[in-house]
Parts: structure tokens; sequence; C-alpha cells
């Protein structure tokens, strides 16, 4: 059998073919990454948007309960959208402080 004849490099011929595929599919598998634009989508679910803003989803969920997150969208009953713009105009503000997580009597409510 082949697998047993040794290289030069000191592999054996599997390995060198194995070595050389390794090599040639992550060649073209970052050419096409390369192509391709990173999309971001403009909607983002609660889960993502709790994410790219920095809270927890429980954290987040509790400001849409109290009317204090980003204005959103209802897809269906259980999917709320939120658009990627609205989240950076709301992060650039300042977002929901602490004392407004903990229902301070004195926060201001947008």
């Amino acid at each position: 059998m082949r697998s047993n004849t040794v290289t030069t490099s000191g592999d054996t011929l599997l390995t060198a073919l194995m070595r050389e595929t390794a090599a040639a599919t992550v060649g073209a598998v970052l050419a096409e990454l390369g192509r391709r634009p990173i999309v971001q989508p403009e909607w983002l679910s609660l889960q993502d948007a709790a994410v790219y803003t920095g809270y927890s989803e429980q954290q987040f969920s509790e400001f849409v309960k109290r009317g204090i997150a980003p204005k959103s969208v209802l897809f269906s009953r259980n999917a709320r959208r939120f658009k990627r713009s609205d989240l950076d105009a709301r992060r650039a503000a300042g977002g929901p402080s602490a004392y407004t997580l903990k229902g301070d009597p004195g926060a201001v409510r947008e």
C-alpha cells in the first residue's frame, strides 16, 4: 500500500495529500469570503437587539415591557423586531439607565 511510503518532508503520501487538500480548501474559502460583502440585517430580533446593545435578553425584555426600549415592529405574536438604526440612535443618546431598570420613580421615560 502507498500510505506507508515516506515523502522528502517525512510525511506519508496520504498525509501530504491531506495537507495539500486542506490548504487548497482553506484558500478557496478565504477567497470566497473576500468576494462576499458582510451583510448586517436591518431588522433584529429581541435577542439580537439585546446582544447588539450590550444588555442581557432579560434586561432588554424588561425595557420593552416598561416602554423604554426603542420602537419596534411586531411581525407576529412572538416576533418583535427592532430597526438597527433606531438601536444605534438610542445607544448614541445613552440608552436606558440603571435607575430606569430598578423602577426609580424619578427616572425619565421617553
